[in-house]
């Protein structure tokens, strides 16, 4: 017998019976046999190749998530900023962010927490979206969560937006000032 190709079959070298024609030959050496490991990690690619992005799970989403996340919560910055500064009603339900504000002034107070509350919510999103790639070889989940990190509240900034303008509108308008 012969050991030529992959197969195991038994082979008979006078009748040719359980050899591969030549075309099955070929295919069978010109595709490798697949590794379980990501293609970065066996070719020795370091961190931040493009590859390794795919691995866990990074894409447009990510970037796009944080944009989002960054406009809503600037939103949700900038109405709680004009109502504390133009309807005397109007307090910050927050007590975190309360706390900073009332010890660096509204403004920096604002910037500082909205700031925190971002990187904050980048942070755990990413390394939840990480933590299930590394699970999950293929990571076809990190993308779910990502979108739940990202879009949770990024949805909840911008229904609280959405409320305090109309507490500005509604104070304004008590007010007599529109």
């Amino acid at each position: 017998m012969s050991k030529q190709g992959t197969d195991r079959r038994p082979r008979d070298e006078a009748t040719g019976v359980g050899r591969r024609a030549g075309s099955e030959r070929r295919r069978a050496r010109s595709s490798p046999t697949r590794s379980v490991e990501p293609r970065a990690a066996v070719r020795g690619r370091g961190a931040g190749h493009p590859a390794d992005d795919r691995r866990f799970g990074r894409s447009v989403l990510c970037l796009s998530g944080i944009a989002l996340l960054t406009a809503t919560k600037l939103a949700d910055a900038l109405t709680t900023g004009v109502g504390l500064r133009f309807v005397p009603a109007v307090y910050e339900a927050n007590p975190v962010a309360s706390a900073v504000m009332a010890r660096v002034g509204v403004d920096t107070g604002l910037i500082v927490s909205s700031f925190g509350i971002v990187v904050g919510i980048t942070v755990i999103t990413e390394a939840a979206a990480v933590a299930v790639s590394l699970r999950r070889r293929d990571g076809h989940l990190a993308p779910l969560v990502r979108l739940a990190g990202y879009g949770l509240p990024s949805a909840v900034f911008a229904v609280v937006s959405v409320y305090n303008a109309t507490v500005i509108v509604a104070g304004l308008r008590t007010a007599e000032l529109v």
